[in-house]
């Protein structure tokens, strides 16, 4: 449930992917499996229902007591949250290279960590906007237009949740819908959360099918690129270095924690 926490707070968070911790915290793999083969393994579906309750569970109580921190801090001690969420990614690295036995590497294990590290910075890059400050005069009406490019926003957010370093929140800051979400999260406005949970429950199930599948038929292959996500996922992110002595220390001790508690989270 602690971890299904952290991926929810990653979530509220544009540019941290919930995908990312997932790895980070060591249940990618399993909540991949149980999202994808939910319909289809009935033997197993008992078994899902309970893990996937906890995790999401942790993660919708976390998106809701955490948005209004999560703003705070992200509004006065920007540098440093973010800084806490790279320790967190880069920590997790040799945990990640250690989940599959058989990592060595090869030319298409290359290929496809490059083609990892390459779609995170295409996406970063070509993007018109990397950060949406949340402006107290957005609505959240809803007509049948709205209520559609939610369902859109939501599938493709849904998807990219759980893929690593692509942010779930940052491809609704994208389609122009975070602000809207984010304020109905803050005042429990359920009218737009329940169209926004349509299209994100179908592209969770549709994206976590094809990585299963992935993991099946090419696991170091898919692994490699999972990697080369993770790793290349810190540049977007990055919020450069805190000004003054005092300023620098504090985003060392934070960045190294978080690095330290993601390294020992990885073992377990």
């Amino acid at each position: 449930m602690l971890k299904g926490g952290v991926i929810g707070i990653a979530n509220v968070i544009p540019g941290v992917s919930g995908g990312t911790m997932a790895v980070v915290l060591g249940i990618y793999q399993r909540l991949i499996e149980a999202i994808g083969n939910f319909f289809t393994h009935k033997e197993k579906r008992k078994e899902y229902v309970i893990f996937l309750s906890i995790v999401f569970s942790g993660a919708g109580v976390s998106i809701v007591a955490f948005s209004w921190l999560m703003d705070y801090l992200l509004t006065y001690y920007e540098q440093h949250t973010y800084l806490f969420f790279i320790g967190l990614i880069l920590g997790s690295v040799p945990s990640i290279y250690k989940t599959h036995p058989d990592m060595k590497l090869s030319r298409s294990a290359f290929l496809t960590f490059c083609g990892g590290v390459l779609l995170i910075l295409l996406i970063f890059f070509f993007s018109p906007v990397h950060h949406a400050p949340i402006k107290s005069d957005v609505g959240v009406s809803i007509d049948s237009r709205q209520a559609i490019m939610l369902i859109i926003s939501g599938f493709f957010s849904g998807g990219s949740m759980i893929m690593p370093g692509i942010s779930g929140s940052f491809i609704l800051v994208l389609l122009g819908q975070y602000q809207i979400v984010i304020r109905a999260v803050k005042n429990i406005n359920l009218l737009p959360l329940f169209f926004l949970g349509m299209g994100i429950g179908f592209g969770i199930w549709s994206f976590a099918k094809l990585i299963d599948i992935l993991l099946k038929r090419f696991p170091k292959e898919t692994f490699y690129f999972i990697l080369g996500l993770v790793v290349a996922s810190v540049v977007p992110i990055f919020p450069g270095i805190p000004a003054g002595l005092a300023g620098k220390l504090t985003a060392l001790v934070v960045f190294f924690l978080a690095a330290f508690i993601s390294y020992r989270l990885g073992d377990r």
